[in-house]
C-alpha cells in the first residue's frame, strides 16, 4: 500500500500543484465587470398569436465575475430567452430580464440588462386574400397591353391582424411586354414589403 501511494509521486505532486494554481486563478481573482451583447430569443408563442410590435434582437448584459470566466461568457454569449407560453390573449405584455432568462457560467452573475425590460404587443394571426398588382413595361408606342388572365387570381397572406388588414394588394415583379413569347404568358413572383406578413403558399402567379 505504501509503495502504491508513493508511486509516480512527482507527477502526483505536479498535478496537485496545477489544480491548486487553477483554483487560485479562478476563485482568487478579483471580480471584474463586463458588458456582453446577447441575442434575444422568443419561445413558445401560442398558436393563433403573432408579435405585432418591433422585436428587440439584442440586449447588453452587465456581468460580474473572474476575468477568465467573463472572457468565456463574452466569447460565446448565451441568449436571453423570453418564454411566451403564459400569454393567452392579444394585448401588451412586459417581460423583465432577470438571471432566470439567461444561462451563465458558474461564478458569473448578471448585475443588470440594458434594456432591463422588453414590451411586446401580441395580436391575432389573420389570413387574408389579396389582389396581385402587375406592372407591364416597355409597351410599344401606339399599343395597349392588358392582363387578360391571372392564376391564381388572389394570394393569401397571414400575419399580425392590424398589419394584415392594412394590405389590400401586393406587388409582383414587372413584366417586359416585348420579351414575352407568342402566347404572351409569364410566371412572376409577388412581394410584400412588410417583414411581419408572409404568404401561406408560394407567392407565384401565372399571367
Amino acid at each position: 500500500m505504501r509503495r502504491l501511494l508513493f508511486r509516480n509521486l512527482g507527477w502526483k505532486l505536479a498535478a496537485l500543484a496545477a489544480s491548486c494554481l487553477l483554483w487560485v486563478v479562478i476563485n482568487g481573482a478579483n471580480d471584474l465587470t463586463a458588458s456582453v451583447s446577447a441575442p434575444v430569443q422568443y419561445r413558445n408563442l401560442p398558436g393563433g398569436l403573432e408579435i405585432g410590435s418591433d422585436m428587440t434582437e439584442q440586449v447588453h448584459l452587465i456581468l460580474r465575475g473572474p476575468s477568465p470566466l467573463l472572457s468565456r461568457a463574452a466569447a460565446n454569449p448565451s441568449p436571453v430567452v423570453l418564454d411566451l407560453s403564459e400569454v393567452h390573449a392579444p394585448g401588451e405584455k412586459t417581460f423583465s430580464i432577470t438571471p432566470a432568462n439567461v444561462r451563465l457560467p458558474g461564478g458569473v452573475t448578471l448585475e443588470r440588462a440594458m434594456p432591463g425590460q422588453i414590451r411586446l404587443r401580441l395580436e391575432r394571426r389573420l389570413p387574408k386574400d389579396v389582389r396581385v398588382h402587375v406592372r407591364l413595361e416597355h409597351v410599344p408606342a401606339g399599343m395597349q397591353a392588358v392582363v387578360e388572365e391571372m392564376a391564381p387570381p388572389l394570394l393569401t397572406i397571414t400575419g399580425p391582424e392590424n398589419q394584415v388588414r392594412a394590405i389590400d394588394e401586393v406587388e409582383a415583379d414587372p413584366i417586359d411586354v416585348q420579351a414575352l413569347d407568342k402566347d404572351g404568358r409569364k410566371r412572376i413572383v409577388a412581394y410584400t414589403n412588410n417583414p411581419r406578413v408572409s404568404f401561406t403558399a408560394a407567392p407565384e402567379v401565372s399571367v
